[in-house]
């Protein structure tokens, strides 16, 4: 019986030996996640398809919505590229292609009077364009560029509800703007985050619109440092959604929006929200990959993890050091950990976006996580024949 043990033992202990021989390195992860992008690209230069491979999927709605997570899902892997293609030829040609579909197609608009997805669209291609606006690479098409910018800005104005906030539904009334009734935390941050975005690079953006967002994001703060989330939940503070364990996500970008815009949140406040998330990171992990939103612990969803990990990131960045470092090899660790085989990231099989999405999320806090490390930025030239990421993920 004991040499039985004995050859259990070894072979476990040799199993995780192997596994801890065959981790990526950060570099590894990151070469990987660019060669998956640049692989799975469409010919017209967009990320994600509405391939749907199970019967049951998020509420559509209207295939106006597939406009929405599509144009969300490309911006999100044109951001991701932006950093990752210098010094990548391929990367660049696939960021190319990329920017090039964001700067030719139509304006995404509303599913229907109730269900608006195009938020995330406006809210990603606004930061995308953020980005590309002052890259010497992208100069003869900045006029291009520019007029994006801005009728992005232009449409985030008018989708803002009347209660300062943003979200992507608002079942019980059908107004010109959103009654603000179903305004999301973690929305609403993210949006006031890409507003300032452009506002440092010197656009005009509506201060009364940044200060009604604000306000909105403030109410719906909780003692605990919880967000909870949205306004139609601010009276049931106690329920398990609303709870640190719940707001795990959603909490990451919404420090990071009232501490960008000068409000009453200091550093060590916006670290405890990510302590927060090392510290209880099972109950975000419980919900990662599961097909139907919130049946996890705390009604975490699988589309909230890379997320938060992204806002993560950029809290990171801001915080002072031994912490700052501490918290970045942690989040990087987190990251290479659940990459898949295959180069690519995935939280939630969202027709055929969650792949895209979850792997531009991943590079994008890679990228933070480097820059919180001082890690210097070289990316190496890789191609689809390394061996940093050659295969498709599971289900492609």
């Amino acid at each position: 019986m004991r040499s039985i043990h004995g050859i259990l033992l070894a072979v476990v202990l040799l199993g995780v030996s192997g596994c801890t021989s065959n981790r990526r390195t950060p570099m590894e992860a990151h070469d990987a996640a660019v060669v998956w992008m640049v692989e799975n690209q469409n010919p017209d230069g967009s990320w994600g398809t509405i391939d749907a491979s199970r019967p049951y999927q998020i509420y559509l709605d209207t295939q106006s919505s597939h406009s929405a997570f599509g144009g969300a899902t490309s911006a999100l892997g044109v951001m991701s590229l932006v950093e990752s293609s210098r010094g990548n030829p391929e990367a660049e040609a696939s960021l190319r292609r990329g920017v090039e579909h964001l700067l030719t197609m139509p304006p995404v608009g509303k599913a229907s009077g109730n269900t608006f997805y195009d938020i995330w669209t406006h809210t990603y291609v606004l930061s995308a364009m953020c980005r590309l606006v002052d890259d010497p690479r992208f100069a003869g098409d900045r006029d291009r560029i520019v007029a994006v910018l801005e009728r992005e800005l232009d449409i985030l104005e008018n989708r803002q509800s009347l209660d300062g906030g943003w979200g992507y539904y608002d079942f019980d009334y059908i107004l010109p703007n959103p009654s603000g009734d179903q305004s999301t935390s973690f929305n609403t941050a993210a949006v006031l985050l890409a507003l300032q975005e452009a506002s440092d690079r010197g656009f005009s953006v509506d201060r009364n619109m940044m200060d009604d967002a604000i306000k909105a994001v403030e109410r719906m703060r909780l003692p605990s440092g919880a967000y909870v989330y949205g306004t139609y939940a601010q009276y049931r503070p106690q329920a398990p959604y609303n709870m640190v364990k719940g707001s795990l996500g959603r909490s990451q970008p919404c420090n990071l929006s009232l501490h960008e815009l000068g409000r009453d949140i200091s550093l060590e406040q916006m670290q405890e929200g990510v302590e927060s998330l090392r510290r209880d990171h099972h109950y975000i992990e419980i919900g990662r990959g599961r097909k139907r939103p919130h049946e996890a612990y705390y009604s975490t969803s699988g589309y909230y993890y890379f997320f938060g990990h992204y806002y993560a990131g950029l809290v990171i960045e801001e915080l002072d050091e031994p912490d700052r470092s501490n918290l970045a090899r942690w989040l990087q660790d987190v990251m290479i950990d659940v990459q898949d085989p295959g180069g690519s990231w995935f939280d939630y099989p969202l027709y055929g976006y969650g792949h895209p999405y979850g792997t531009a999320y991943g590079l994008l806090v890679l990228q933070s996580t480097r820059r919180a490390l001082g890690t210097p930025d070289e990316p190496r030239a890789v191609s689809s024949a390394d061996d940093a990421g050659s295969n498709r993920p599971d289900g492609r």
